[in-house]
């Protein structure tokens, strides 16, 4: 017997969300134009995940790749702002003129914004510490993390918004919800480990291990779990 693929093509949840697949081609070229130009993608992923090519690529960097690096880190500003739309914009956009476009674009910012912040708290903790020179090290760390966490969860996006929504009884939407937490978890969970490792390294105090991993570390993890499970 011959069962025919049964597709429910249902356009992410409102044809308003044309404006998202104008964004997610942008992020694609964008991404397709570092990768043409520089080695900066592999390079990031790499040294999330590898201290010791970490600490390679710092000493090896040049003015070039750090420019594209930062497209790339301006990419994941937009990509998990995407995320978090889907996820706690939907309810919020009912009560905002503007709807869905305005509620992306404060994601986008507030983003941005927490990133500044973190490289703020970083600053603080590094001249409290008398540890400058790691607290660079922790910025660029935190940098590669962005930069990973958006090219791992745009698959999650296009999946979110254009796939459709269940082929052949599988519910495709929660599947790509549960790859983009497992994302999400297991880059935060790298990043706290790996940071407190690099903390390990440091021959200053507990207690400014301690407030660095508390403040910088373990709360954004806390903060990631809630808006997830929201």
């Amino acid at each position: 017997m011959i069962h025919l693929l049964f597709i429910e093509a249902i356009p992410r949840p409102t044809s308003s969300f044309l404006w998202v697949a104008f964004i997610v081609l942008l992020s694609l070229v964008s991404i397709a134009y570092v990768k043409q130009r520089n080695d900066s993608i592999s390079t990031s992923v790499k040294s999330f995940f590898n201290l010791r090519f970490f600490r390679q690529s710092i000493r090896e960097e040049t003015n070039a790749s750090l420019k594209y690096s930062m497209i790339l880190l301006l990419n994941s500003f937009v990509v998990i702002a995407i995320v978090l739309n889907y996820f706690i914009g939907q309810d919020i956009a009912r009560y905002i003129e503007g709807g869905n476009v305005i509620i992306f674009l404060l994601l986008f910012f507030m983003v941005m914004f927490w990133y500044i912040i973190n490289i703020g708290l970083k600053k603080l903790v590094g001249s409290i510490s008398n540890t400058k020179s790691i607290e660079l090290e922790h910025q660029r760390y935190n940098q590669y993390f962005f930069q990973t966490l958006g090219l791992f969860l745009l698959p999650g996006v296009v999946g979110l918004y254009f796939f459709p929504s269940n082929i052949s009884g599988v519910d495709v939407v929660l599947w790509v919800k549960t790859y983009i937490k497992l994302v999400v978890i297991i880059l935060l969970l790298n990043k706290v480990i790996q940071s407190i490792l690099q903390s390990f390294e440091i021959k200053i105090s507990w207690v400014y291990i301690f407030l660095y991993i508390c403040t910088l570390e373990i709360l954004p993890l806390c903060i990631g779990f809630q808006l997830l499970v929201y």
